[in-house]
């Protein structure tokens, strides 16, 4: 646990003074137990199932009111998941079973965390919460607590809390988040399998980005995040501030990839392990579109290295876009694979980055206070977000338009009333998730299960 100090009583408790029960209720993070217990168990349950937040935000109207329900309200309106059971095929002989087998893998994988999420919706609040702050090294951060991040209260889904790994006593990890919610921070990202190019203006740029005092966020993938994430680790050896901080799509504790390990133990020991995964959760596809929402959130900007069109570089760049941060691209060779998401982003009006300081030129105007928010959204700008911004309001809409019909990126962006870019990142999350297919000519259709 980290301490703080204590914070003002919640809509929830009494106006006047607290009484002697519920002082003794007040966590060490500042909160009334009893919210923050709620947030860590409702953070758990979205580990395993996406869009709970989103589900719970779109019945009450806002986190706050969420959480002055009761345990037993929120469990009848979440309501457990129907697990089925498949049956096992030994010794698959021809290609069409062996096929069979790695659906079915996938289908008990599946099963698997269903089976996780029941037994966490039915255990107790306050056990789960014991249950995930049990480890050393580490932090569990509640929506609640004074040291969440106040950027991330700008999205729609917010995650309910934060689950954080460094190398460090609890007050260190105290101070590395207290950190995180007031210096500039810059997102680098791209692809997986970068040109000699590309690593090298990702080395760059996360070297100069930290020298001048800007905090380099990543998501600890292979190529481009990795490269940038070293160079800010090698830059930061003399300073105080933390290095960079790394975003993961699974548990803070799991170690994915493994070509990364080391890394990761460097990013322990001089920065931040952040994840709004529950402890043990494993990488799935869909986890990675949720982690790339996070990174955008509490960055200023966003510099797209090196990508294709359908990568998650452009996913992060399409919800940097819908909250408003900045979003820059760095040219390259023309006509090249690696180079369609960033020449993309630059033929619909992003800001070429050639250097660091490109990218502090273009977030200079974005003061911290218009970004770390007090408090939760309003209701109204919430409902706002829900049908057109970082939820899966413009998804669905997607959606509906791939219903009637198989349709390349252009015609989604017509149909949806969005800019093609954005299009072809909405395309890649359904994609990703496994609910569109990428056919010949760039035609995207349904995925018909």
């Amino acid at each position: 646990m980290i301490a703080e100090p204590s914070a003002e009583p919640s809509a929830s408790e009494p106006s006047d003074a607290l009484s002697a029960s519920s002082a003794r209720r007040l966590s060490l993070h500042g909160a009334p137990t009893s919210r923050r217990e709620l947030c860590i168990w409702l953070g758990t349950l979205a580990s395993w199932r996406g869009g709970l937040v989103r589900k719970l935000v779109r019945e009450y109207g806002a986190v706050s009111d969420a959480l002055d329900a009761s345990p037993e309200e929120l469990a009848a309106l979440i309501r457990p998941p129907g697990v089925t059971q498949r049956s096992r095929k030994a010794h698959p002989a021809t290609a069409a079973q062996k096929l069979d087998r790695v659906r079915e893998r996938h289908g008990t994988d599946r099963d698997v965390e269903e089976q996780r999420f029941a037994a966490a919706l039915k255990a107790r609040p306050g056990d789960v919460a014991r249950a995930q702050e049990r480890f050393p090294h580490s932090a569990v951060v509640a929506w609640c607590d004074s040291l969440y991040p106040a950027a991330l209260r700008q999205l729609a889904d917010p995650p309910l809390c934060l689950f954080v790994r460094a190398r460090c006593d609890a007050a260190e990890i105290a101070r590395r988040l207290d950190i995180l919610g007031k210096v500039p921070a810059v997102a680098i990202v791209g692809t997986r399998g970068p040109s000699p190019y590309g690593t090298e203006m990702a080395a760059a740029l996360g070297r100069d980005l930290t020298v001048r005092g800007v905090l380099v966020i990543s998501g600890l993938a292979l190529g481009i995040d990795a490269t940038a994430q070293a160079a800010a680790i090698n830059a930061a050896k003399v300073s105080q501030a933390p290095a960079t901080v790394a975003v993961l799509g699974c548990g803070a504790d799991v170690v994915y990839p493994q070509a990364n390990a080391r890394l990761r133990e460097e990013v322990a020991r001089r920065g931040l392990l952040v994840s709004e995964f529950a402890w043990g959760v494993p990488a799935r596809p869909w986890r990675f579109p949720a982690r790339n929402r996070v990174m955008a959130a509490l960055s200023l900007g966003v510099v797209v290295v090196e990508g294709a069109s359908r990568s998650g570089a452009r996913i992060t760049a399409g919800f940097a876009l819908e909250l408003g941060r900045e979003v820059l691209a760095v040219p390259g060779e023309a006509g090249k694979r690696l180079t369609e998401a960033p020449h993309d982003l630059l033929r619909n009006g992003a800001p070429i980055c050639e250097s660091a300081a490109d990218v502090v030129a273009a977030i200079a105007g974005a003061p911290l206070d218009a970004v770390a928010l007090a408090g939760g959204l309003d209701r109204a700008v919430v409902a706002r977000l829900l049908e057109r911004g970082s939820d899966n309001g413009r998804r669905s809409g997607v959606l509906r338009a791939l219903e009637r019909g198989p349709m390349t990126a252009d015609q989604v962006a017509i149909d949806c009333e969005v800019r093609v870019h954005e299009a072809c990142a909405l395309l890649s999350e359904l994609e990703i998730d496994g609910l569109a297919t990428l056919t010949g000519g760039g035609v995207y259709r349904l995925t018909r299960r």
